[in-house]
Order: C-alpha cells, then structure tokens, then sequence
C-alpha cells in the first residue's frame, strides 16, 4: 500500500509540474497584470495598426501602412518617416492611466472632451476602429483627460504622449531620398545629358550594358547606389513649383533604379546645385511630382564618363571559393588542391597557405590598363586556371581561365584576355609574370636535419 501510495503522489506532482510548465509560467503576474490594467488602450498591438487619422484642430494628417512602410495621404501624398510612425504607435500602446472616473463623477465640458482638441483614429488589421479623444491640458499638472472608444467614463493620464501627435507636416514626412541596400537593386539607368549607361546586376557582379557591353566597376557602382541611400531631404518643395527654376525642366542627370523585388522603381532627376553651410545641395524631383532640395552625395559619381564604368579589375573573384589553382606555360604546368583546408601539391606536399593565398589574390585583384586591344599577335606567356566550390549539392563547379601575351615591344604592356569578358586588355608586364611563376616555388621550405646540424 505504501508504494501505491507514494506512485500516486508522485504521479500528481508530475501533473501539477506540468501544469505549471505548460500554464502557469505564460500567465502574467499580478505586476503585469496590474500594468495591463493601467494601460489607455487595452487589447491593443501597434503592429496591427493599419492607418492612422489625427485631427488637431484644423488640421488633418492621415497616414496608410503600404507593405511594411508608412505613407502620408493627408493632407498630400509623400513617404512618411517608419520610425516616428513606429515611435507614435508606441507612446500610444504604453500610454496608462494615472485615474479613472466614472461617467457620473465627471462634465465632460470640465475636461475639453465635448470638443476635444486631439483626436487621434486607428484603423486595425480587422477594419476596427480605436479612437482617443485629447481634452484640455488639466490646471494641476501636466495631465490630459482622455476618452477612449467613445466610452462615458474618462481617464487622466501624463500628457508627455501629446508632442507625438501635435507634429508639423514635415516631421511626419520621410528625409530618405532612396531607401534600398545594393542587394535589393536589380539594374540602374542613367541618363546625363549626351551619355547614357544602363547597368545589370547579376548574381555576384554588375554587367555594364550601355554605352558598351563589359564587366562592370561593381566598386562605383555601389558606392553610387550607397551614396543614393545616404541622401537626405533638406527643404520640401510643395507649392507653385518652377521645374525651370530649379534646373528640372532639363535635368542633368536622370536615375531610375529597378528594384529586385519588382517594386516600384525609383525616378530621380537631379537638376540645379546651391552651396549651404552644411554643404552642397541639389535640387531633385522624385517621381512624377516630389520636389526637394537634398543633400548632394552623388554628383562627382555620376560625372565619371560612361565608358569608364567598366571594371577596372580584369574577373574579380572571392578567393576562398576557390578549389583548385592551376598553372601552366609553355614548359611546365603545377596545380594545387584545397583538401580540408589546406594547400595540397600532387604528391600530397602542403604548399605554404600564406603565399597561396597571396598568388590568388594578385590574380583577383589584377587591373586592366587598357581595353578593347587587337587579337593579341604575340606569343602566349602562360594561363592561369581556378575552378571554384559548387553552390549546391548537384552542380558543376565553375571555372575561370586567364590567357596571358608576351608585350609587342619591350616594356610594354602584357595582354590578358578572360572567358567571359569579351575584351583584350592591357596589364603590367610585371603583374604577369608574377602570377605566372611556377607554383613549385610555394612548397616549404625545406628543414635543416637537426642530426647533421648537431655534428
């Protein structure tokens, strides 16, 4: 009897923990129960917010959440600030209640509620509506009566949520001329003037389009679309604008950005420049009809001639995606294997991982001097080959294979030319040789013998 009893006692212990586990532990303790309670708006979540109205006085801002964005529709359609919208939502959502009173305790005309001077309306996910009517500031203190939902009672609460909703139109509108990363750009046209250049991204590089087809400078390139995001709105421009005036009715440069996701693109056209104490500004139009003044941050970018917006490096590469390294001339050929992690000759010799690592990135980093050369009509110095680690499971690895050309002339330039670059370009002579060098060199070096050293 004494061990059924003792199963049984176990057995409810085992059910009372669990129900612990299970329940009791997500409950809210009587703490946060209490915070609930004092809470203006209860059973409210900030991120199911959908639209937002604030009537203050006369005036009127209505605001609609797009996607994971916040746009202004009232009293004009522009881009709203994400973070004050989210900053507002939440002065609103921990908004408490320092009393309550009953309908009978209270005038409401005592309180500025009949004609209250802020209303602020949330239109949730579920088409629900959350109203907060803002009375009068009290005599005693900085407190503010409220009525929430359009209930008979009232409730008095700090009024320090008041500078969130009692904002000018500018603070609620978004300073971010462009609001993507480079990873988020599927291509960019830009019209200057005569020139022209349309540029592609693709997986891991930009392919230059126009004026010509090459590898792009995927360095300026993002640097450009950097320099987009930083850019800051100055001075909004609402009323009686003159296109002429500011240098738009034929800008200087003109931008669209197309965008990966396949949203909607980006318009930018960039006209006449002022110098400020803070610094050079440009006048921009965003779109069919936004204008402003931002600060300038890509002028000297886009002034670089189109043709040179090709890459200056020959076929960049990420080096430790590497595999395989392998070259070969006219009288020899060395390869290298990466075997877990290290180095390997033929011979299963580990090749010293500095120097490797050195070689390759001389091959990667290596700069054309010059473009679109003659078929080359001199000897071939040697090639260069590195075969790159599968993505996935199931694919063929990539491979690259540079072709280096002795100079026509002495000290003159060498000539490479890359399978998926349709160019012959000029390098340093020297750059060539060196890449070209045998890989026996990057063995180790040999040991003494410690035996015949202590003799």
């Amino acid at each position: 009897m004494k061990s059924k009893n003792l199963l049984i006692l176990a057995a409810v212990v085992i059910v009372v923990l669990a129900y612990i586990l299970l329940f009791e532990r997500h409950r809210p303790t009587s703490d946060e129960s209490a915070a609930a309670a004092e809470k203006v708006l209860l059973d409210f979540e900030r991120d199911d917010v959908m639209g937002i109205v604030i009537e203050n006085g006369a005036d009127r801002v209505r605001l609609e959440k797009v996607g994971e964005e916040w746009r202004l529709r009232e009293p004009l359609d522009f881009p709203a600030d994400t973070s004050v919208v989210s900053s507002t939502l939440g002065s609103l959502a921990n908004l408490t209640a320092d009393r309550r009173l009953a309908a009978d305790e209270i005038n409401p005309a005592d309180y500025g509620l009949e004609q209250p001077g802020i209303v602020v309306t949330l239109r949730m996910d579920d088409d629900r509506e959350r109203v907060i009517a803002v009375g009068d500031e009290l005599p005693l203190g900085s407190k503010r009566a409220l009525r929430v939902d359009g209930g008979d009672g009232v409730m008095i609460a700090s009024s320090w949520f008041v500078s969130d909703l009692d904002r000018e139109l500018d603070d609620w509108r978004s300073r971010e001329v462009a609001e993507f990363l480079e990873n988020d750009v599927a291509s960019i046209d830009i019209e200057s003037g005569a020139d022209s250049i349309r540029a592609v991204r693709l997986e891991d590089h930009w392919q230059l389009l126009r004026p010509l087809e090459d590898l792009g400078d995927g360095d300026h390139l993002g640097s450009l679309i950097s320099d987009l995001a930083s850019m800051r709105i100055v001075e909004f421009l609402d009323d009686g604008v003159d296109p002429s005036e500011l240098g738009l009715d034929v800008p200087e440069n003109e931008i669209t950005v197309f965008r990966a996701d396949g949203g909607e693109p980006l318009r930018l056209d960039l006209g006449a420049t002022r110098d400020r104490e803070g610094g050079t500004e440009v006048a921009c139009r965003r779109g069919d009809g936004e204008y402003f003044w931002a600060s300038e941050r890509v002028l000297t970018r886009l002034a670089k001639a189109p043709v040179l917006w090709r890459s200056k490096k020959v076929m960049p590469f990420e080096t430790w995606n590497v595999e395989e390294f392998r070259v070969t001339t006219s009288e020899w050929s060395s390869s290298l294997v990466l075997e877990d992690g290290f180095w390997v000759f033929a011979d299963d010799v580990e090749a010293n991982m500095t120097h490797v690592q050195d070689r390759l990135r001389a091959l990667a980093d290596l700069e054309a001097t010059d473009y679109d050369l003659m078929a080359p009509l001199t000897r071939e110095m040697g090639s260069v080959e590195v075969v790159f680690e599968a993505e996935d499971d199931g694919q063929e690895r990539t491979a690259l294979t540079f072709t280096f050309y002795a100079p026509l002339e002495e000290g003159g330039r060498a000539m490479v030319q890359v399978k998926g670059r349709g160019t012959v370009m000029g390098i340093k002579a020297e750059d060539a040789e060196a890449i070209l060098e045998d890989l026996e060199g990057l063995r180790p070096e040999p040991q003494p013998d410690s035996d015949a050293d202590s003799e």
